[in-house]
């Protein structure tokens, strides 16, 4: 039985933070994770993620994966499986030497910890050409094992339309989604202060986080996390960024009654320039 959730940004292959977690508070058979896109363990599609793999789940932990930009999607992975995860109430992908080791669907709603918690894994590459080039490669001749980079790698228009079908279906109970966790973020709260200087904006598709906005208006929500711009800081009342940081989902949930009931934060939690800003 999972008894801890906690939560954290983008691994990119690097686990030894496990090597911090307190066994005795978090006992890893007791402990979900929840990974909030590249984690890192279906890049390279070879013996090098096979043990990673093993590493992680010789550990003990339940890991539970957004899918991120760089990475290839669980379906595309030789062996993979679908069940119903009692854990989070829903379909995950899991190989059975790793069971352990789960990801979320594309898009989906699941019951974890008590939460109703809408995840939406995906994003574009701004790095994408670099990738390319690096390997000699074109997105006509794109070799994802040799690149890094998935042509996949964002939510289709289809797959959007899809998944704001089951949004609206859920909106439609009455009920509220607790937490929704995403890779990238709606296009209204992006750390622009954080976007690198040598990237041309205009070459960059940032469809989906126009979309993820109509997401963010068509559902009642309490909670927004989300990894991929490498920090860790509240970005807006309610909206979380993650990267290095771990979290309880109880403790997120306290924090933001705490400032419902007082309008502060405590002191030592980073806040983004634009924290004041209206979105």
């Amino acid at each position: 039985m999972i008894k801890n959730w906690l939560v954290r940004g983008d691994c990119h292959g690097n686990f030894l933070w496990m090597n911090d977690l307190n066994p005795n508070k978090y006992i890893p058979e007791e402990t979900g994770i929840i990974i909030l896109g590249d984690a890192g363990i279906n890049f390279y599609l070879n013996k090098t993620d096979y043990k990673k793999k093993k590493d992680i789940q010789n550990r003990g932990y339940h890991i539970y994966a957004v899918r991120g930009n760089h990475e290839a999607r669980p379906q595309d992975v030789e062996g993979m499986e679908t069940a119903f995860d009692t854990y989070v109430h829903g379909i995950v992908y899991y190989e059975p030497e790793f069971p352990n080791i789960r990801y979320f669907l594309d898009y989906g709603i699941y019951d974890i910890g008590g939460y109703n918690c809408l995840i939406i894994g995906g994003a574009y590459s701004v790095d994408k050409a670099w990738r390319l080039q690096r390997a000699c490669l074109t997105e006509d001749t794109n070799i994802p094992k040799r690149s890094g980079w998935w042509d996949n790698e964002q939510l289709s228009p289809e797959e959007m339309k899809d998944c704001m079908r089951h949004i609206r279906a859920f909106a439609a109970t009455g009920k509220y989604i607790d937490f929704i966790m995403t890779h990238t973020c709606p296009y209204s709260i992006e750390p622009r202060d954080m976007f690198l200087g040598f990237i041309d904006q205009s070459t960059v598709d940032d469809s989906m986080e126009h979309w993820l906005d109509e997401v963010r208006e068509s559902i009642a929500w309490r909670y927004w996390l989300f990894g991929h711009f490498h920090a860790d800081r509240i970005e807006r009342p309610y909206v979380e960024q993650y990267f290095n940081d771990i979290e309880e989902l109880d403790e997120i949930v306290k924090r933001w009654k705490k400032y419902d009931e007082t309008g502060e934060l405590e002191w030592y939690i980073a806040k983004s320039p634009n924290f004041d800003m209206e979105v």
